[in-house]
């Protein structure tokens, strides 16, 4: 028989142990879920309202695809790559010839597999405010704001106006996935790229499918880790962060001991 109330409590251990961080870690918010067996919700200050950092392309990605669902906007219309605006920042796009055209809907694939702005910001441009807004309350994320976009000028101070929680942001992965054509989204966030938090120290045949948020002091992560025992959502928000990269590992730490907690009771 599944000890579920010892699981909680080794689950809720190591959470406290991550948000408290041995002090001076600035803020941590966490929330771990269970898709399955045994059934579970951990938390701590779930709803404390942080900055999203780009966590939101998410939001702009369900709401390109809900529009395009609705005959709103056309996904495959072509946009040629020297449209899209420039940034100091790595971009994917740089790697495209200035003529080449790629579609609104690749476009979207380009922001949630890589975390590229000049793609988010035109998929921003594309959907307008309302739609965004359209989303957000239609999902009840309730203390979701997302004002500012990913241009240069909104990638500094101004980008924490954008701000969620952890119980807004696994309201939105559990809507991913489990919404048929929002399919894209689910292939784009398995396959993206950068992997040195919740994924970093998980096996390599254990898929997960998440999107992460960087700002100064500000180290997110957001998904679902697709292990065949049991899906586990996972949210890490945190803000005045001491050292981002030490942060991002002890994400990873604590994520493959809460997995594997999880699993091997699923296990028993």
């Amino acid at each position: 028989m599944i000890d579920s109330d010892g699981v909680r409590a080794a689950v809720a251990a190591q959470i406290e142990e991550f948000a408290q961080g041995g002090g001076g870690v600035g803020v941590r918010s966490v929330l771990v879920k269970t898709l399955g067996a045994p059934q579970l919700t951990v938390a701590h200050q779930a709803d404390r309202v942080l900055p999203a950092a780009s966590l939101a392309k998410m939001i702009l990605g369900v709401a390109l695809f809900e529009a395009g669902e609705r005959g709103d906007l056309d996904l495959d219309a072509r946009i040629r790559v020297g449209e899209l605006s420039t940034t100091m920042y790595p971009s994917v796009m740089q790697a495209f010839d200035p003529e080449t055209t790629v579609t609104v809907r690749e476009l979207c694939g380009f922001s949630l597999v890589t975390s590229d702005n000049p793609a988010a910001e035109y998929i921003r441009s594309v959907l307008q405010q309302d739609r965004i807004d359209a989303v957000i309350k239609e999902l009840r994320l309730n203390s979701t704001a997302f004002p500012a976009g990913f241009s240069e000028r909104e990638l500094g101070p101004l980008g924490r106006v954008n701000t969620t929680t952890a119980q807004d942001m696994l309201r939105l992965v559990e809507h991913i996935d489990r919404t048929p054509h929002l399919e894209p989204l689910r292939r784009y966030l398995v396959n993206y790229l950068r992997n040195d938090r919740i994924p970093s120290r998980l096996d390599d045949d254990v898929p997960v499918r998440h999107k992460t948020g960087s700002l100064r002091g500000v180290v997110n992560d957001a998904g679902i880790v697709l292990h065949p025992d049991v899906p586990i959502a996972m949210v890490f928000l945190t803000d005045s962060q001491s050292d981002n990269v030490r942060t991002a590992r002890e994400i990873g730490e604590v994520s493959e001991r809460i997995v594997r907690i999880i699993t091997e009771g699923a296990a028993h």
